[in-house]
């Protein structure tokens, strides 16, 4: 709070002090380069209140990217996939679940889909077609 009460404190005399300035400011040929001058005064005053109470504060912001593993990203996709085709044959569900399996070499398979919905089974493997042909696919009526 002491940064922004600074800040503000700074601001404050600066519009002040140009102000008083400004209406001291000569009519004539060289009014717009006094002004000029005493904008860019302004600015800088400015700049350097804000600079000043920055360097006090201590801000940390981190810009790395998140940590997430490629098995939460897939799993993501695939509750995706089945959920639009779902949406898109216009069945309702609650919730899907995804079970998978990571291989030695990295690859991550699909094992189980447990879906959690009113329709009928052979209603949703409709819906899914080739997605829940080689994968088990478990609905929970509700």
């Amino acid at each position: 709070m002491n940064y922004i009460s600074a800040f503000l404190i700074a601001f404050c005399v600066a519009c002040v002090f140009i102000g008083c300035l400004y209406m001291l400011c000569p009519d004539g040929a060289i009014s717009k380069s006094v002004k000029y001058i005493l904008s860019l005064v302004f600015l800088l005053t400015v700049i350097s209140a804000a600079g000043f109470t920055v360097k006090k504060a201590e801000v940390d912001i981190d810009f790395s990217p998140p940590e997430t593993s490629t098995e939460a990203l897939d799993t993501a996709t695939a509750k995706y996939v089945y959920s639009y085709a779902l949406q898109k044959a216009g069945i309702e569900f609650k919730e899907i679940e995804i079970f998978t399996n990571k291989a030695a070499d990295g690859s991550i398979s699909i094992n189980k889909v447990v879906i959690y919905s009113a329709s009928s089974k052979a209603t949703v493997m409709n819906a899914l077609g080739e997605a829940a042909k080689n994968i088990e696919v478990e609905i929970i009526n509700e």
